[in-house]
């Protein structure tokens, strides 16, 4: 994740970001602009992973990739004022000379004074509109409820009106690619409100498209999330954000086991970079709760390389095996 702080994140708004801050722009027609981006991101990472059964951990270390992408992207603005554009951004792994390749977003839009419509496969405006509120980490993300899997997505983004925005997203598998081998559809939806100094949102993912398996071969539908969420800047540097949410059924819970999520972050920009932190806990009906915290800090050694630290605790209630206790790593984003 790049580094946004939370002053910016407030004058964002409801306001698209565009792929990339480094991106390097070519005109290629009257109208038509042509852009190229990509991160190169390494770290060094050590976790200490649930074991056994009795909560035992063991460290493990590695020097990894964390997410470098290469991308590229079109904007053709037309004569009536609308303005279309296309981008797709791959995953690689920089660290290894036969790393795979795969595909991370891929959408077309266009956009004007009606707002946006984009197809394709893109971030979930839930996640993006709540969850992300408190994850300005690279690597160290505190734990998130299931949303709908992020393709086959079509979605609509309003203009502002006096502050006020909303997004729509459907999500449509046909029979020909669904696992029930029926035609499925999602939707999601996000309602926001942006001031000057502060902005508070609201949204739902109904999961409708997601189905999974159940032990006789049945299928069944995934059950909804949603949540509330707001961030305000306390100072022109400091700034605070905090989220409510509620998962039906997360995945490996029982029937009628809700899991409520809270969660609050903080971040302080000091001029070379920042320093943030968020904590968490989350609260199944059914079971022990689990408190979660990380903080990270980052310096901007350059305009487009920036090196950071980051923890991450997470105390897992059930101690599965396997699971992230603590974590801890270095790395560096390169941006170009």
């Amino acid at each position: 994740m790049s580094r946004v702080t939370m002053k910016t994140a407030v004058a964002l708004g409801a306001t698209l970001v565009a792929a990339s801050a480094q991106a390097e722009d070519f005109e290629v027609g009257e109208n038509t602009t042509m852009s190229l981006f990509g991160t190169i991101e390494l770290k060094y990472n050590t976790s200490h992973v649930i074991d056994n059964n009795q909560g035992d951990t063991e460290s493990e270390s590695g020097y990894e990739d964390n997410g470098s992408s290469i991308g590229a992207g079109v904007e053709h603005r037309f004569d009536n004022g609308l303005t279309g554009y296309a981008i797709a951004e791959f995953e690689h792994d920089a660290n290894e000379s036969d790393g795979s390749v795969k595909e991370d977003v891929a959408f077309a839009g266009l956009r004007g004074d009606f707002g946006e419509v984009r197809a394709g496969s893109f971030d979930n405006i839930y996640t993006a509109a709540i969850y992300d509120l408190i994850d300005p980490f690279e690597t160290a993300s505190l734990g998130e409820e299931v949303v709908s899997e992020e393709d086959n997505q079509i979605a609509y983004y309003s203009p502002s009106f006096d502050g006020f925005s909303f997004e729509l997203m459907a999500r449509i598998k046909g029979d020909k690619e669904s696992e029930t081998g029926d035609n499925d559809q999602g939707i999601a939806g996000v309602v926001k409100y942006a001031a000057d100094t502060w902005a508070i949102h609201a949204g739902f993912d109904d999961r409708g498209a997601n189905a999974v398996e159940g032990p006789n071969g049945e299928f069944t539908t995934q059950d909804p999330v949603y949540g509330v969420g707001g961030l305000v800047s306390l100072t022109d540097d400091l700034g605070l954000a905090a989220r409510y949410s509620v998962q039906e059924n997360l995945e490996g819970s029982s029937d009628g086991d809700e899991t409520a999520f809270y969660g609050a972050s903080l971040s302080y920009d000091y001029g070379q970079g920042t320093v943030y932190g968020a904590v968490q806990e989350v609260d199944p009906d059914q079971g022990d709760s689990d408190t979660q915290f990380a903080a990270g800090v980052n310096y901007s050694i350059v305009d487009n390389l920036y090196v950071y630290s980051e923890y991450g605790s997470y105390d897992p209630a059930d101690s599965e095996v396997g699971e992230i206790d603590t974590q801890y790593e270095v790395g560096a984003v390169y941006e170009f």
